[in-house]
This record gives structure tokens, sequence and C-alpha cells, in this order.
């Protein structure tokens, strides 16, 4: 299991793919999909959930680590909802694989000069393009697209959204690449006519986030950065890969714009995750395989928090596997065959994936979920803080320190999970306490996520070290 979560967190994490092509022509990929999904799900795939027609998006690889069967696209539903009335639009889809699904989000914001900017496409599917036309109707049509990062899940859009709205500028993250051969942008799937944003481009000469090799002419500028002002973090480097990402404030609404660096963790289940596929709530909300998988609000709500511990650790400390695999043969079978016990009632088994359960939680997982989310303040997702971001404890520091001084935000939209989470540059600030030797923010703060429920990172991190993969973590400053 860890061979295999390494892999898919590796790819989330460092590698870039190439991006999603649009629906018409995804036929070519079926067979690499298809082999894709029967390792990534170790080949048991789970019930096709029927796609209503303007929800499928692709055949068999709907997006990453999405899998459906073949020839069968995933119901991919999109829920809009008004973050700031008239000003800014989230566009919620779900992303996830054995039913650990979380939001993934593109907000749409309002530029005073007519018009809109996406930050971050999701997939174009009809009933996405139907809702944004909507917008559109009141506000004026996208005008420019922006990619603010090189991560795969945001990576594998961007493309497929600008062909869908072929007037609007597409603008990405400097460091994009491909991987094992660094193409140009237009042969990593990108439109004609795609331009890299400046690294340090706004009102005045930006800094604190580096600056990167390939970054575009200062007269690329763009004509949205007397509203929307951005910082860049990265990129941080390994052997194969980086991280990098945009940052933008939305001066007229005091929202800053972030993709993965923080989130807020909701107690509620968030709507899209209802809309699109209710099975999953219910499959994660059984404390062992002989559980009812009912369907009520306590149990969705409880389904919920345990797939935010499955999405932000993988394996916490209150997660008990039946049979850990130990990386030889006979382990990976003796995995298999306890992953689908006797005991799992009809009703769960009825929901998808065979009665796939090769866990069970104990009663300390409240614990370990209320720690995580930190009364809903920011937190940098746990996979960043341990094999990322403490890389170059430093040069983040005086990103964080830069955003904050010159970004006076009350709200954070992100692209995952909760949005808007309510934090001024003060909770910003202590989100990256986790790389200082001397937290800030006094009692109450965010602090350390506990150690129990890090090991499992930490001993993925530590043989991607021993691989040679990333560098080890330098020390706190």
């Amino acid at each position: 299991m860890r061979a295999a979560l390494a892999s898919l967190l590796l790819a989330c994490c460092l590698v870039a793919g190439l991006r999603s092509p649009p629906p018409a022509t995804v036929l070519r990929r079926d067979a690499l999909a298809a082999a894709t999904a029967a390792v990534a799900a170790g080949s048991v795939l789970p019930d096709a959930a029927e796609a209503a027609g303007d929800r499928g998006y692709s055949a068999v690889l709907g997006g990453p680590f999405e899998f459906g069967f073949p020839l069968a696209a995933p119901k991919r539903a999109t829920v809009r909802r008004e973050l700031v009335p008239g000003r800014i639009w989230s566009f919620e889809q779900v992303q996830g694989l054995i039913y650990v699904h979380v939001p993934v989000r593109m907000t749409a914001v309002k530029l005073d000069a007519g018009g809109l900017l996406l930050y971050s496409a999701v997939a174009p599917t009809e009933e996405c393009l139907r809702l944004l036309a909507e917008v559109e109707a009141t506000a004026g049509a996208v005008r420019h697209i922006l990619l603010p990062t090189v991560a795969l899940e945001h990576k594998y859009f961007a493309g497929a959204f600008a062909d869908a709205r072929p007037d609007a500028q597409l603008w990405v993250a400097s460091a994009q690449y491909s991987f094992p051969l660094d193409l140009p942008l237009d042969l990593q799937g990108f439109p004609r006519g795609t331009k890299r944003l400046p690294d340090e481009m706004a009102p005045g000469r930006q800094g604190g986030g580096g600056a990167a090799e390939g970054g575009a002419d200062a007269s690329d500028r763009p004509e949205w950065v007397e509203q929307l002002p951005y910082k860049v973090l990265g990129p941080i480097a390994e052997s194969v890969g980086a991280f990098q990402e945009v940052v933008l404030f939305d001066r007229p609404t005091g929202t800053l714009l972030v993709t993965d660096l923080v989130v807020g963790v909701p107690t509620a289940p968030p709507e899209v995750l209802r809309v699109n596929d209710d099975r999953a709530l219910r499959f994660h909300s059984r404390d062992s395989p002989a559980d009812e998988a009912v369907a009520t609000d306590e149990a969705r709500a409880i389904g919920w928090k345990k797939i935010c511990l499955f999405a932000l650790y993988f394996q916490s400390s209150p997660l008990a596997v039946a049979s850990p695999p130990d990386g030889s043969p006979a382990g990976a079978v003796r995995f298999f065959r306890s992953a689908f016990p006797a005991e799992v009632p009809a009703e769960a088994r009825a929901l998808g994936w065979n009665g796939f359960i090769a866990w069970s939680w104990k009663p300390d997982w409240r614990d370990a979920f209320e720690a995580l989310r930190g009364g809903g303040s920011p937190l940098v997702p746990p996979i960043i803080q341990v094999a990322i971001l403490n890389r170059e404890p430093r040069r983040v520091l005086e990103f964080v320190r830069a955003v904050g001084a010159e970004f006076a935000f009350t709200q954070i939209v992100p692209c995952h999970f909760d949005a808007p989470v309510s934090a001024t540059p003060k909770e910003w600030s202590e989100a990256f306490n986790f790389l200082r030797a001397s937290p800030v923010g006094g009692p109450g703060a965010r602090g350390d996520l506990p150690a129990a429920d890090l090991a499992f990172l930490r001993a993925f991190e530590a043989g991607l070290v021993r691989a040679g993969t990333i560098r080890r973590a330098a020390p706190r400053v």
C-alpha cells in the first residue's frame, strides 16, 4: 500500500502531466487510462455512477485519481456558489479515489474593467460551462484564465477550459514543465498564445516569492494586475519536478486566492459531495467492516470527517489497517484477502468497490479530526508541510511575510475544502508555524500537528529522501 500511495503522492506533488483533452478527443487515451486505473485501484473498480448528460467528462480517466468503467464517463457534478455577491463565484467539483472525495474549486472574479478572471480551471463539463455562462450574462465574458500552479490536478484541465473560452487569455505559472522531456507550452497541451505569468509583476515591484527562469517579459504585464496583484512562491525544485504557486489578492473584496498552500476544514460535508455522489459519505461513515452504512445526516457528517483524515494524512493514527502489506508478494495477497471481509453488510457492499474496506477506526478519530481542523483556521496540508515547504523554510517564510504585509485580506478562498475561510494576515502567518523555531501568535495559534498522525507521512518523506527524489528538510528558522 505504501508503494502505491508513494506513486500517487509523487505524481500529485511533483510530476506535471499533460493537460486534459476536450471530451471529444479522449479515446486515444483509453488504453493507458485503463491500465493506470487498474494499478491505482488494485483492479477493484466501483459500481458505475450514472452520469447525468451534462456532468460527464471524458471516458475512463476523468481527471487525476478519478476512475470509472471503460468507456463510461464518471459523474462530475458542478456546484456554483456566490462567495461575494456580484463579485466572486465558486465552481466546485469533486476529485478523489476509493470515495476519498474532496472539493476542487475554480474561482471566478469580476474584473472592474469588465468580464471575468478564472483562477484554476476545473473540468469544462456542459453543466459547468452552462453555470459559468449564467454568470457571464451579467458579469461579462471570461477574459482571462490563470493556472496558478504546476500541480497535476489543476494543470490537467487548464488547456481544455481555455479551448472552451477561446477568446480568453490563458496565463500559466512560469515553472510549467513536463517529464521526462521538458517540452514547450504548446507541446504540453496548452493552446497557442498561452503566456507564462511574470514572476514579479504588480503595482510597483513585488518581492518575497523568488523568480524562475523562463518568466514572461514585462511587456506581457497582465491588464488585471492593478485589481489583482499577486505573489509567486517558488519554484521549490527537486530532482524531478517542482512546487510553485501564485496567490492573488482581490482588492475590492479583500479576498486572497490560493491554490494548495492553505485550506480550511469544515465540520459539515460540502454540498458538492452530496450532489455528486452521496455514496462517498456513507461509505466512510463506518467504524468497522461490519457496520451498517446508514443514510442519515449524522452518518454523512461522520463520513466527511473521516474523508478529511484520509485525504490530508493518508493514514492517521486512529486508522487501523487489518493486514498491512509488508512489500512482499505474500503480504500483498494477505492485504487483498483482508480487504474484502465477509462481514460487510449487503447494503454497504452495494455502495461500490465490491465491499472493499481494509481498515477500521479507533474511537479517538474524533480527537484527530479536531486537532487537524484547528477550529477552522488556515491549515497548510500535511503533505506540503512534511515533503515540500520545509525544504526552504526561509524562502517560504519571506513569501508568507510579504503576502501578509502587502495584502490586507479578510478572507481566503483556497482551491480545496472550505471557502471562504475567515482569516487575516495574522492567521495566515500562524498557519506556517511548523517552519518556525519560535511560533508566533501565542495561545490559540495553530501549532504543530500531532506527531502520531504525521508518522505515515514522515515515513513516506524519509523514503523519498533515501531515493534521492527530494532533499532533506532544512532546520526550522
